[in-house]
């Protein structure tokens, strides 16, 4: 009987974009592999965090700490304790800024972790203080440079982390296509239930966050609110309390919104919209964006987001211009099928297969 090698998984808890690669990557290599994963806050108990748990993962996080930068040192310590109580070859650390990276790095450094991976999953600063983020990324950057292993989803997000492709590994993040194709009868029940029937469904699954553009998208909206025949359908964990949210709930005038909040079947939502909007400031390879191509929807992306995205023949880019952004939209063919995949997708592009065979290469060279 072979015993499957454990993989720390850093920085990652079960929700957003990060970890849903490793995720995907995870059910792929579980034969081989058994990945855990390290946070500094709560796992959230729901669908995902249970199937981890059946597949042997250990889900380690929650710092009692409410000081942001007290916190980092507290998470050095405990990230450090862990590993030396721990048995892991491999320490695989995700982030988006190289000073996230830096403190489990560094800590796995001093742990004597064999092969430490650094993965980069985005090429801008979201959040709260912006200003210091940035100036904490630029100083912390030679530290991660300086890592044997680099990674990172799309070119661009290489050079936010790395300055350089050279010496990175680019994984492109993919999608379980069985999981996220178009689903009829999906389709079907989620607009019975939000009695959308007849419309077009213009759709987003997002944490609607500044990176995310939300007063573009609130002004997409309004641009669309006198035409009955379209309707806004916005999926998240944070869509019920985010910046998008607080601006279309103070807009009387507005009624062509619904937001669904955290939902645990994500593809059936897909199926449900007929177009995918997602007018990022940056990404690095938006899972999100992937996922609505595999279901068939037309994906309109911002021209800040990375070429490398495509993977579907449904797919546009688009300068954040509103007037642009509504004629695009409204010139779709909704005819078009969605049942023949193979006619509009590029399976290698998509696939969550290809994505899990670069992990493994990325383990075992």
């Amino acid at each position: 009987m072979s015993i499957r090698k454990r993989i720390l998984q850093a920085n990652l808890n079960n929700q957003g974009g990060a970890f849903s690669v490793a995720y995907e990557a995870q059910k792929e290599l579980q034969n081989e592999y058994i990945f855990d994963y390290f946070f500094p806050d709560d796992f959230v108990e729901n669908d995902v965090y249970t199937h981890l748990l059946s597949m042997g993962s250990r889900c380690v996080g929650k710092l009692d700490c409410n000081n942001r930068f007290l916190k980092q040192y507290e998470l050095y310590k405990s990230f450090y304790k862990y590993l030396c109580d721990n048995n892991y070859d491999i320490v695989h650390i995700h982030s988006d800024t190289a000073w996230k990276i830096s403190v489990y790095y560094l800590a796995a450094k001093r742990a004597g972790i064999q092969r430490i991976v650094v993965h980069s999953h985005s090429s801008g600063i979201n959040g709260h203080y912006k200003t210091i983020n940035y100036l904490l990324h630029l100083i912390t950057k030679p530290i991660i440079k300086s890592a044997k292993y680099k990674c990172a989803c799309s070119k661009i997000a290489a050079q936010w982390m790395f300055d350089t492709t050279e010496t990175v590994s680019i994984i492109r993040n993919g999608v379980d296509i069985d999981k996220f194709k178009f689903n009829p009868a999906a389709r079907e029940n989620v607009r019975k239930e939000l009695k959308i029937e007849r419309k077009k469904v213009i759709g987003s699954v997002s944490d609607f966050s500044p990176q995310k553009s939300p007063e573009f998208i609130y002004n997409l909206v309004k641009a669309f609110q006198n035409d009955e025949q379209y309707i806004f359908l916005f999926v998240g964990n944070r869509a019920s309390g985010c910046d998008l949210k607080k601006l279309i709930d103070d807009d009387a005038s507005i009624g062509n919104v619904i937001f669904a909040g955290a939902v645990t079947n994500v593809p059936d939502y897909l199926s449900a919209m007929d177009t995918f909007i997602l007018p990022s400031r940056f990404e690095g390879l938006p899972m999100c964006a992937l996922e609505a191509q595999v279901n068939g929807l037309y994906t309109i992306v911002s021209d800040k987001v990375t070429d490398e995205t495509r993977c579907s023949k449904y797919f546009s880019k688009l300068h954040l211009d509103i007037a642009t952004w509504k004629k695009e939209i409204q010139s779709i063919d909704f005819v078009s099928s969605r049942s023949d995949i193979g006619s509009f997708l590029d399976f290698e592009k998509a696939s969550s297969t290809n994505m899990a065979d670069e992990f493994k290469k990325i383990y075992t060279e």
